[in-house]
């Protein structure tokens, strides 16, 4: 697998492109550069449409020329019209964009401070050479960065900036901050507003044909994971079948890995060889582009249905190999729902002292960042751990603000899962009105 490092970015050419311009030079001054630079004269770049005399004043700046006159000179001089005119490199998009991805694969594996700093001296050229979605995409990154360290308020903040100055033309970029928007407002406890963003978004896309398939699969896949996490899998099933469909069109390659390791969590018990294809499918994709992060997540995927699927040995040697890469990384609160995930896993085969020990942990980082979901979390795992040592007041405290967590999240379906809990737990202590006060409750 071929991992970037922290090296490969503040290797790569930040301090500028090969041929930038001189500073401060003007567009007139430029064209004379240019034309000198080939061997012309004045007389070659300007007839047969325009004078020499023409050409002289606008490389004196005397004369500011048409759209028209700085198309054909560009044309003379053998390069894009937008090149001369903003003072751009020869291939500068391409350049920026290949920073772009080596600032991607550093981020994935953990080089945090030189991909932003890698990431900020791009947006500077981008927006030098008026790059607006190079630009953009920097942007997203440095938002990215701030996710993966656990700070997700910075980074919601960061999105919701970069949505209110989106540039036209970039439905990518517009549908990878739109599911971004919406997944932070999952960790911030509104599932409802998640799944409205991403709704409104794909209808919004689809109304518009051609519809860009990179765009539409981005934002489905993330409304196949918010409603994965809300147990609507019957809605997830659906969007996946129209993913498939988008595949062959798709460019964006770590958007088709997205889709496998969403996918593979949505099958059940009797569909564990399928989980596999997919889950390896996924892996592999990263692998290629040398994903770190996001292969931690396939083990996470994998460990999560074979948890569900009754088999807590396999899914906990799983789940601790995404944790061991997560804290590598630093991926905070990946790092944070992995441990928790691992928790129950080991609270199922009886190591309740460890299961105890990583809820805890994992409690920790979810009220640093405010991930509500993982604070229900940790909270109905520490109670069930505690339910199984005998401490049922304890218990009882712990799986009623589970519940309470996760209603407010509008994760109803945890909301079942804890109060069916918490309702048994209930009935075991003689307190029948109560059990079933709390039985109601989910059935609502």
């Amino acid at each position: 697998m071929a991992e970037a490092t922290a090296t490969d970015v503040a290797g790569s050419d930040v301090g500028g492109s090969a041929g930038a311009d001189p500073p401060g030079e003007s567009l007139g001054e430029r064209i004379r550069r240019l034309r000198v630079d080939r061997g012309l004269t004045q007389q070659q770049i300007a007839e047969p449409r325009y004078t020499r005399a023409y050409l002289g004043a606008v490389e004196s700046g005397t004369r500011t020329p048409s759209a028209p006159a700085l198309a054909y000179i560009a044309d003379r001089l053998g390069i894009p019209v937008d090149d001369l005119r903003f003072g751009r490199p020869a291939g500068a998009a391409a350049d920026l964009t290949a920073e772009l991805a080596a600032a991607r694969r550093a981020l994935s594996a953990g080089g945090l401070d030189a991909a932003e700093r890698a990431l900020a001296d791009i947006r500077r050229r981008a927006d030098q050479y008026h790059l607006a979605e190079v630009s953009g995409w920097a942007r997203y990154y440095t938002a990215e960065v701030h996710l993966h360290r656990g700070a997700a308020s910075a980074a919601a903040q960061g999105y919701d900036r970069l949505a209110a100055g989106l540039p036209d033309g970039a439905p990518a970029l517009h549908a990878a901050v739109r599911a971004r928007q919406s997944y932070c407002q999952l960790v911030d406890g509104n599932a409802p507003r998640a799944v409205a963003i991403l709704s409104d978004a794909l209808r919004a896309l689809r109304a518009v044909p051609p519809v860009n398939p990179d765009a539409e699969l981005r934002l489905t896949n993330a409304l196949m994971y918010t409603f994965l996490e809300l147990s609507w899998r019957y809605q997830a099933r659906r969007l996946e079948r129209e993913a498939i469909a988008l595949l062959p069109r798709v460019t964006h390659g770590e958007w088709v890995a997205q889709f496998y390791a969403i996918a593979g969590q949505l099958r059940r018990d009797g569909e564990l060889d399928e989980v596999e294809r997919y889950l390896t499918e996924a892996g592999r994709r990263y692998a290629e582009l040398g994903l770190t992060r996001e292969i931690a997540l396939c083990h996470w995927a994998r460990g999560y249905v074979l948890r569900r699927a009754g088999r807590p040995g396999e899914a906990a040697a799983e789940l601790q190999r995404a944790r061991e890469i997560l804290r590598t990384v630093g991926a905070v609160l990946d790092h944070a729902g992995a441990t928790l995930e691992l928790a129950e896993a080991r609270r199922r085969e009886g190591a309740l002292d460890e299961a105890g020990q990583l809820a805890e942990e994992a409690a920790v980082t979810a009220a640093q960042c405010r991930h509500r979901e993982a604070m229900a979390e940790a909270d109905r795992v520490l109670g069930l751990v505690r339910a199984a040592k005998g401490d049922r007041d304890d218990a009882v405290r712990l799986l009623s603000r589970a519940a309470e967590r996760y209603e407010q999240a509008g994760l109803m379906g945890d909301v079942v899962v804890t109060c069916r809990h918490l309702g048994d737990l209930l009935r075991e202590q003689g307190r029948g009105g109560e059990a079933a006060a709390v039985l109601r409750r989910g059935l609502r």
